[in-house]
């Protein structure tokens, strides 16, 4: 007789199942471009965001523009976004307005996992952004704005509409694990040991998932040990 396990773990792996569970060694494999594969998360918002820390981690070999985060609500399709406009560029975006990051001195990136942080406070409008544990520049975007409470929070697509109006040419092709939201900016100690040690009260817990698979995305145990 199947474990009960396995048929949870086919259930998890079905387009368009809603579920909450621990996705602890798993990640969610984007395989091919399309204008209607992704993971879909809704938040439950107690309030509207004044500040916020997203985490994620994901691999790719592509080198075209691709959407890793897309936050929409219906007043604003960019609340919040991260684009990885090149191999070396990323797009931050809060509240419709951007910033960009070049990075350098690391020819290994896009060869490995890439770990990223995005942290932003709405009264210094200070956004920070951390690739693999490092802190680059801190940048000003979008003081004094506040986000929405009803954020539809896309992984792998950008969002030129409230929940839709998806580009092939931005979407995600490769894996993503370990995305997290947290209503706070973390300490710079948190987000060096991010990886490592739990932040606990994320409104967004890869422990705890509220997620819905749309189109062609498939939950896979990882490579990693």
């Amino acid at each position: 007789m199947a474990q009960p396990s396995f048929w949870l773990f086919v259930f998890l792996g079905l387009s368009g199942a809603l579920a909450q569970t621990s996705l602890d060694e798993k990640v969610f494999v984007f395989p091919m471009p399309s204008t209607n594969s992704y993971v879909l998360l809704k938040p439950q918002l107690p309030e509207r965001l004044h500040q916020f820390t997203v985490c994620l981690r994901f691999y790719t070999d592509m080198t075209r523009e691709l959407s890793l985060l897309s936050c929409s609500s219906k007043r604003e399709h960019n609340e919040i976004l991260i684009l990885k406009h090149s191999p070396m560029v990323y797009h931050l975006y809060v509240g419709g307005k951007s910033v960009s990051y070049t990075l350098s001195g690391n020819t290994e990136l896009g060869r490995h996992w890439e770990n990223i942080c995005m942290a932003w406070n709405s009264t210094t409008g200070i956004v920070q952004f951390w690739v693999n544990g490092l802190a680059l520049p801190r940048k000003g975007l979008s003081k004094g704005y506040v986000l929405k409470t009803d954020l539809i929070m896309m992984l792998g697509q950008d969002q030129d509409t409230y929940g839709g109006s998806l580009d092939e040419q931005q979407s995600f092709v490769g894996e993503m694990a370990e995305v997290y939201l947290w209503d706070t900016v973390l300490s710079p100690e948190q987000l060096k040991k991010i990886w490592s040690e739990k932040v606990p009260n994320a409104l967004v817990d890869w422990t705890a998932l509220n997620f819905e698979i749309k189109g062609y995305v498939v939950l896979e145990p990882t490579f990693e040990t």
